[in-house]
Parts: structure tokens; sequence; C-alpha cells
């Protein structure tokens, strides 16, 4: 059983929905960015310093680390739509990589 007191009327126990979803935002916009720019860092490591599996490691964690924290922030606060969005970023590692490999970005 959990120690935490149930909401007033049997709703639900997020105090501020609001400020979930703007974590989750926050979180997503960094899984949105740091996904395709770890991936075309790996892609074109010959000419940065570090290795392709440094970048792509960073890629990976990025685009599918990150929205998995989102959701189980969300999951944990309660708000099942912010979990629900943030599961759904679980597509956009596809997305950006087809497009890198289909487009001369992917060299």
């Amino acid at each position: 059983m959990s120690d935490r007191p149930s909401a007033p009327g049997g709703g639900r126990n997020t105090s501020h929905p609001t400020g979930i979803r703007v974590v989750v935002a926050v979180l997503a916009l960094f899984a949105l960015v740091l996904g395709p720019v770890g991936y075309l860092m790996g892609v074109d490591a010959h000419s940065h310093a570090g290795s392709a599996a440094e970048w792509f490691t960073l890629a990976f964690g990025a685009a599918v680390g990150i929205p998995l924290l989102a959701a189980a922030v969300a999951t944990v606060a309660g708000d099942r739509r912010a979990a629900l969005w943030a599961l759904a970023l679980l597509a956009w590692p596809v997305v950006f990589v087809s497009a890198i490999h289909l487009t001369p970005l992917g060299g």
C-alpha cells in the first residue's frame, strides 16, 4: 500500500498536470534534437573526434531513453495522455534514420 493520501474526491493524484506536461515536452524536445544530431555525428565520425560507436550510443540513448524517461515521469504523475505521447516518440528514430539515409545527409 502507498503511504501517500489519495486525491480528494477520488480523482487523480496529480496536483500540477501542466507542470508534468511541460517536463515531458522539454524531454521530448531533447529527444527530437539530440537523437538526429548524435546519429549524424556518428555517420560522419571519421572527420570528428571520437568514434562512431560513441555517437550512435548517444543518439540511441537520446532517441529511445529520453522518451521512456518522459513516459515514466508522466506515468508516476498519473498523466496517461502525456505518457502515451511520450511513448509515441519511440517512432521518431525510425523516421530520422530513414530520412538521413534517403537524403544526401547520410553521406
